[in-house]
């Protein structure tokens, strides 16, 4: 079997590690080119997300590459999310996969032997599956489904960078909250004066592209220390001491998508049920779907395999998108968001045991 893994940044090449692993030859396919290195922020990688890892062997490379170096006291591992891209793509590539750029799928059709894959620059590629790894504006996800719902804003701006030479309480590694009366604020230190940070920011239309291209980082920094003004003051020192681009991204989340897949071609993590950032689960669920999907395809013929991932994945990830949902609201409703629960982070994958 030949599978089309299209996307290159959490879940595509976690995808080809795992379809490697059971012996599928792996082509993915990644829209940006691969000098582009303009790929956001850090994500914390849950426990369950962290066990989906050690499942595909990985768990410690990343780990390594983390804040800290280690897991902070909840679980949770906060990486780069370029750190973690290119870790992944280099598991899989060194497994076998081929990782392929300037690869942005605009259409796909079934025929008699397969799947195949077009991409804006003319070219096509035919394999026995396609796999949607394309995000939360996945192009995937429309080709199965034309009718598949589109993102959602939420009116949130997301903010953040990377700060050093500055204290910040809290344990190494270790997620922290302030909560203010005008926005939100999380980061995680090293324990050593490097601080990650990211806000959220109540914001009522969505920026347009010009519109955030046009949020000069003077302009962001002043609106950032106005909505903390009441904060601690080390929150200021974190945001006055970033050394990086300020990140500015509006949020969006998804409908409940009705069409996984269909005639093999399938969706997978934020393509099939993004959530919030709130959540802290995007990438966990990600990784979660590429060892559930190999599974399936290692015990069952195509079509049943992709059913069967469907039946196993659809009620949790929907139950971890509501749970993102209701937190986002907390945060517009200058409430405490809910806490992440034990049947979210306790989940384990058997990958031994047949689906």
């Amino acid at each position: 079997m030949h599978a089309l893994v299209i996307g290159g940044g959490v879940a595509g090449p976690a995808t080809a590690v795992a379809l490697r692993s059971i012996g599928v030859d792996v082509t993915v396919c990644e829209a940006r080119p691969a000098e582009d290195k303009d790929v956001g922020l850090w994500v914390m990688v849950a426990p369950n997300g962290l066990a989906a890892l050690d499942v595909l062997g990985l768990k410690e490379t990343v780990l390594h590459e983390s804040l800290a170096g280690a897991v902070g006291p909840s679980g949770f591992a906060p990486i780069r999310r370029v750190g973690l891209y290119r870790l992944l793509r280099e598991a899989a590539a060194a497994r076998g996969a081929r990782i392929e750029h300037d690869r942005k799928l605009v259409g796909a059709y079934s025929t008699a032997d397969g799947v195949v894959a077009r991409f804006a620059d003319g070219s096509t590629l035919a394999g026995d599956l396609l796999v949607g790894c394309d995000g939360i504006h996945s192009r995937t996800r429309s080709v199965i489904d034309p009718a598949a719902p589109t993102t959602r804003y939420v009116p949130l701006l997301n903010l953040g960078g990377f700060a050093s030479g500055v204290d910040a309480p809290g344990e190494a590694a270790q997620l922290q909250f302030v909560r203010g009366p005008k926005g939100f604020f999380g980061y995680a230190g090293s324990g050593t004066g490097e601080v990650w940070w990211f806000a959220n920011l109540p914001w009522g239309a969505e920026p347009s592209r010009a519109e955030l291209a046009a949020m000069d980082r003077a302009s962001l920094t002043g609106r950032l220390l106005d909505t903390f003004a009441e904060a601690p003051p080390f929150v200021a020192d974190v945001i006055r001491a970033t050394y990086t681009d300020l990140y500015a991204l509006p949020t969006h989340d998804l409908a409940t998508v009705p069409t996984w897949s269909r005639d093999g071609m399938v969706v997978l993590g934020d393509a099939a049920h993004a959530t919030t950032p709130t959540s802290g689960q995007g990438s966990s669920m990600a990784l979660e779907d590429a060892v559930v999907l190999a599974k399936c395809l290692r015990d069952l013929p195509r079509q049943q395999a992709l059913a069967r991932y469907e039946e196993l994945r659809r009620e949790r990830v929907e139950g971890i998108v509501a749970l993102g949902a209701r937190a986002s609201a907390a945060k517009l409703n200058d409430a405490s968001p809910d806490g992440a629960l034990d049947w979210v982070l306790d989940y384990r994958i058997d990958w031994a045991a047949r689906v």
